[in-house]
C-alpha cells in the first residue's frame, strides 16, 4: 500500500530534493525505515538514536496532529498522507 508523505525543505534536502514522496508500508515505523533505507543522510535529521522521532519534528495523518508517544502505534491505510514538520518556536 503506498502511503504519500511530505516532507519540509530542510529534510528535502536529503531526499535528492523531494519534498512529497509515495512510500509502501503499513505503519509509521515501517514508513521511517523505508525512507531513510531510500534516502540514508535523513536517518539522523528525523530519528534519535533511540529511533524516536526527534523533539523538534512532528507528524500530521491525514490532517491531525500525532502525539509522538502514539507514532509506533500508528497504522496507516492506502491513500493516507503524513505531513513532518518542523515544530514551531520562538517568543
Amino acid at each position: 500500500m503506498s502511503i504519500r508523505i511530505k516532507i519540509p525543505d530542510e529534510l528535502g534536502r536529503f531526499c535528492n530534493g523531494r519534498h512529497e514522496l509515495d512510500i509502501e508500508a503499513a505503519t509509521f515505523d515501517g514508513i521511517a525505515a523505508r525512507l531513510i533505507e531510500r534516502f540514508p543522510d535523513v536517518g539522523t535529521r528525523l530519528l534519535g538514536g533511540d529511533g524516536h522521532l526527534l523533539s523538534h519534528l512532528i507528524v500530521f495523518h491525514n490532517g491531525t496532529s500525532v502525539p509522538t508517544a502514539r507514532l509506533t502505534e500508528l497504522a496507516v491505510a492506502p491513500n493516507d498522507e503524513l505531513e513532518i514538520m518542523f515544530l514551531a518556536s520562538g517568543g
